[in-house]
């Protein structure tokens, strides 16, 4: 997993806030985590969709445009 800068807006008192949008981890097939922690998802570049790994098995939920 890569490292993505993130601008952090101090809103006082020891609060921060994330500003933009979180990067969603992509692979391939090939490429696909082998020791993924339960619940870890990211985007299969190959397949065209969101995968999420339940501990056992790998879900896909397939992406569609509009």
């Amino acid at each position: 997993m890569s490292n993505h800068n993130q601008l952090l807006v101090d809103i006082g008192h020891g609060l921060s806030l994330m500003a933009g949008l979180p990067a969603i981890e992509t692979w391939t097939s090939s490429k696909r985590p082998k020791t993924a922690k339960r619940g870890r998802f990211g985007f299969n570049s190959d397949t065209k969709s969101l995968e999420y790994w339940d501990g056992a098995a790998w879900f896909s939920a397939q992406m569609v445009e509009e």
